[in-house]
Formats: C-alpha cells, sequence, structure tokens
C-alpha cells in the first residue's frame, strides 16, 4: 500500500470463471521500492529536527475471489523501511481485505473482514506521515467475523440473525486493544395495509476495553413505515435501550424516533431520522445526488460510538471511500466495485489511502457527532475531490480513563482535503492534494490545538508494460503549543507488478 500500484492484466489461478462471467481467481504479486530525502525524519517527543534518507521495500499480492460461494479480495503488504542516518530499521503491516462465503444456498453467510493501517494514538499528539519516525503513531489491526442467516417465514414475514465479533490490536502499550461481540436480529413484513410495513430490530452488544472497563448495551426497536408516494416514506419508531456507558449500573430508558426517506429521482437519495435516546436527540441525515461525471454526499449523524474514529468507520474517511460511495449505484455489488475503485484511482495516479482526520484511539464509548462533506468530479482526463469533515466526541463517563478523554471531556476535530489529478498523457498523471487537519479540547485550565497541514505534488507514469514510477514533493507544517515541525520531502517510487 505504500507504493502505487499498476492496472495490467493480471495472472489467474484455479480457471474457470466468477459467477459474472470474468475469472474465479486473480492474484497480483507486486514489489515497490520507494526513496525518500526528507529533511526532518524524526517528529514528535523531544526529537530533533534531523534529515535522512528513508528506502522502503515493500512486496505486496492483490487477490480477488469471485466464485459463486465466496467473493472478496485481499490486498496485504509489508513495508520494510530503513533510515540511513540513524542506522534504524522498522516494518508496516498493511492490510485490506474482505469477504463474503454462501456456506448455505441462500440461507447461512459469512462475512470476515480485516484492516491493518498506522493510527495516531492521540488527537493532541504529533501527526505526521507514515515513513517518519513518531511516537505518537502505532500500527493497529482490526479484524471481523461475522456468520448470519436471512430468509423467510411464511410468505410475509423476513428474518436475519447475524453475530458480530471484531477484535482491535495496537502495537503501543497506551493505546487499548477492544474486543466486541454483538448479536443482531431482525423481523419485518408486510401488512393488510398495501403501503405500511413493519420491522423489529433487538441488539445486544459487549465491548471489552483492556485500557478501561467493560459494557454493555442492550436494544429493542419497532418501527412502521408507510409510503405515502413510491418515491416518498414516513418512518416512526418506539423502544427500549439499556446500558452501563455512564455509570457503573445498567440504566434503563424508553426511545422514540421519526424520520423520512425521499428519493425525488433515481439520482437524488435524501435521509433523514431523530431518535429521543438516553443521552438525549440522536438523529442520522444523509443527501446523495449523482449528476453524470459528479456526485455530492452529505451525512450528519450522532449516536454512540465504541470506537470512535477508529480507522474512519463512520465512512468516507479516505480517497477510496468517497469513490466506493460515488460508483453504489453503478456498481451494487461491493466486491465489483472495489475492484473498479482500486483499478481507477490507480490509473489516475490517486492515493486510496489519503484521509482528511486520522483521527484517535480511545479506552471507552462515547457520544460521537460527525458532519461529512464529499464531492467528487471524474472526467476523461481530470478528477478532483473534496471532502470535507467535523466531529465531535463527548465522552459519557464520570471517572477519568487514560486517554484523550482524560485531558478534555470534548474532542472536537475539523478537516478539509482537496484533491486533483491531470491525465498528461495515456500513460502519465499529474496529481496534487492539500490537506488541513484540527483538533481542540480542553483541559486543565488550558486550551488544547493541533493544526496539521500537508501539500503535495507528484507525477507519476507507466515505466514499462508492468512498471510504474512516481516521483512527489511534500510540504508538512504541524502547528501545536509543545512540539511544532515542519517537513519537506522528495519521494521516488517505483513498483513492479507481476
Amino acid at each position: 500500500m505504500g507504493a502505487v500500484s499498476t492496472v495490467n492484466t493480471a495472472q489467474t489461478a484455479g480457471g474457470g470463471a466468477g459467477p459474472t462471467g470474468g475469472r474465479a481467481w486473480s492474484i497480483r504479486p507486486r514489489i515497490g521500492m520507494t526513496m525518500t530525502a526528507t529533511d526532518n525524519g524524526r517528529v514528535g517527543g523531544n526529537a530533533n529536527s534531523e534529515s535522512d534518507l528513508i528506502t522502503e521495500l515493500s512486496p505486496g499480492i492483490r487477490i480477488d475471489a469471485r466464485t459463486a460461494r465466496l467473493r472478496g479480495y485481499f490486498d496485504y503488504s509489508l513495508r520494510g523501511q530503513h533510515y540511513l542516518n540513524n542506522s534504524s530499521s522498522r516494518t508496516q503491516n498493511a492490510l485490506n481485505a474482505f469477504g463474503t462465503f454462501e456456506a448455505v444456498e441462500d440461507w447461512l453467510f459469512i462475512d470476515v473482514s480485516g484492516n491493518i493501517a498506522q493510527q495516531s494514538i492521540s488527537a493532541f499528539g504529533t501527526q505526521s506521515n507514515d515513513s517518519l519516525q513518531n511516537s505518537n503513531s502505532t500500527e493497529t489491526a482490526t479484524y471481523r467475523l461475522s456468520p448470519y442467516i436471512r430468509g423467510k417465514l411464511g410468505n410475509a414475514v423476513d428474518y436475519q440473525l447475524r453475530y458480530n465479533a471484531s477484535t482491535t490490536r495496537a502495537d503501543a502499550s497506551s493505546a487499548s486493544n477492544v474486543d466486541i461481540g454483538q448479536w443482531v436480529g431482525r423481523l419485518g413484513g408486510s401488512t393488510p395495509f398495501h403501503n405500511l410495513r413493519w420491522s423489529v430490530d433487538a441488539n445486544r452488544q459487549t465491548t471489552d476495553y483492556s485500557n478501561g472497563r467493560k459494557t454493555d448495551a442492550d436494544l429493542l426497536r419497532a418501527m412502521v413505515t408507510y409510503a405515502i408516494t413510491p418515491q416518498f416514506r414516513l418512518s416512526a419508531s418506539g423502544g427500549w435501550e439499556r446500558n452501563n456507558y455512564a455509570s457503573l449500573d445498567q440504566e434503563s430508558r424508553s426511545m422514540h424516533g421519526y424520520g423520512f426517506d425521499w428519493n425525488p429521482t433515481t439520482r437524488t437519495q435524501i435521509s433523514a431520522f431523530k431518535e429521543s435516546r438516553f443521552f438525549g436527540d440522536g438523529h442520522r441525515f444523509s443527501f446523495n445526488h449523482r449528476f453524470p461525471m459528479s456526485s455530492i454526499r452529505y451525512t450528519d449523524t450522532k449516536d454512540v460510538s465504541v470506537n470512535p474514529n477508529q480507522f474512519a468507520t463512520a465512512g468516507m474517511g479516505s480517497i477510496y471511500d468517497m469513490y466506493f460511495e460515488h460508483y453504489a449505484a453503478q456498481f451494487p455489488d461491493p466486491i465489483l466495485r472495489a475492484a473498479k475503485v482500486n483499478d481507477l484511482l490507480a490509473a489516475s495516479g490517486i492515493n486510496p489511502n489519503q484521509q482528511v482526520v486520522s483521527g484517535f484511539l480511545s479506552s471507552q464509548a462515547s457520544l460521537q457527532r460527525q458532519q461529512q462533506l464529499a464531492f467528487v468530479l471524474y472526467g476523461a482526463r481530470n478528477s478532483l475531490t473534496l471532502q470535507l469533515n467535523r466531529s465531535e466526541n463527548s465522552s459519557l463517563l464520570t471517572a477519568a480513563v487514560v486517554d484523550d478523554f482524560a485531558q478534555s471531556t470534548v474532542i472536537r476535530q475539523r478537516g478539509i482535503g482537496l484533491s486533483l489529478s491531470h491525465r498528461l498523457t495515456p500513460l502519465s498523471n499529474l496529481n496534487a492534494s492539500v490537506n488541513r487537519q484540527q483538533s481542540t479540547g480542553q483541559g486543565n485550565g488550558s486550551n488544547l490545538k493541533t493544526t496539521t497541514t500537508a501539500y503535495v505534488v507528484s507525477a507519476s507514469t507507466k515505466l514499462g508494460a508492468k512498471t510504474t514510477g512516481s516521483l512527489s514533493l511534500r510540504h508538512t507544517n504541524f502547528d501545536t503549543t509543545t512540539n511544532p515541525y515542519t517537513e519537506n520531502a522528495l519521494v521516488g517510487t517505483v513498483t513492479y507488478t507481476y
């Protein structure tokens, strides 16, 4: 993932054709080499600014499966980095994987996923590029297993029962490991009134933090939906919830809400829902519109999060996420869509992992509000992406836990990212991006604030049938009252795909 992949015809294994007529298995090994000349290779803490030459070797592999029962992808890289100035070395793993297996035809399914990436430990610590040595950055891995069954009871009632098990592990001892177990059940169906539908959802979740305490939450919600027109539906909910997020004892209360879904055209979707919860009013709002060569998406949510900002789980955390949403209508199948987006970004020389807000690691559940705006414009030779993100995380606990909420009970983050890609020739691309992130909080009578601004200009080209090269310039400015820094770097990458 530290290198630019190419869009060559994949070597295949296993033979045969998938359910869509393509190859059942696609295997694409690759190897990349990156040289980074920087005037500040060690940032954060009491580190002194020093120039360095960083050599990175990153073998990787991409596997796509599209069989009748198994559909998924697996993308892994091992990044070995050597720092010339202090003769030190380290390795980093990068993984993005998802798969769904149909164990029993049209009844039992198993979803699996995995993600390994570098993550900021604290929102108020030093933020930097992954190649720099930074004590505020740690490798974090999340794996998820989710078996579920679905079907019909008679001809009128749909059912689904799912179990989600996930585990998150961080290399840094100061970061909390998180284990989550969750049962989710749903019943739904029609009524004698043609336009009226109903559903009942039940949820039981247990979250265990290695540096915090164990929490349990139960929720039962009934909902009715009435279609005034085929394009406009009203909904109302009522239910009950019980949890110990804010206290050691389980606390119960009722809940109710209302909302609507409106699809004025096939390219426009508007959805809103407001619900009275134990923490006050929660809500979710989304607006999507697709133009012929662009799309715009806005979301605003307020709810409890047991892993705030972890890998941007609320969505639209990276350039990849934006394009994944953009092609949702054109490629409903998430596996085919993922392959399309990866090939498209690789052909344009766009970094799929570029994020607006890096987030932070937490040891407790929090009340989170997230507002995100994304705009994608894609033409024959030019593409433009704009991301805006604002989040507010509030601690639900009265007792302090060793994480960012011990410094500030409310953590606010804002970010903006703008990226432009221009295809110079069928083989070459020119890219420019600017990203700015700000984190603020208040604790111990002082204001906490960090601001990171990064500018990157890069050019990429195909050097051969299976080889791609890129050259980029980077300038980063990190502003804080404790350990500010600036960094300038020249980065060259060559990647060979077998």
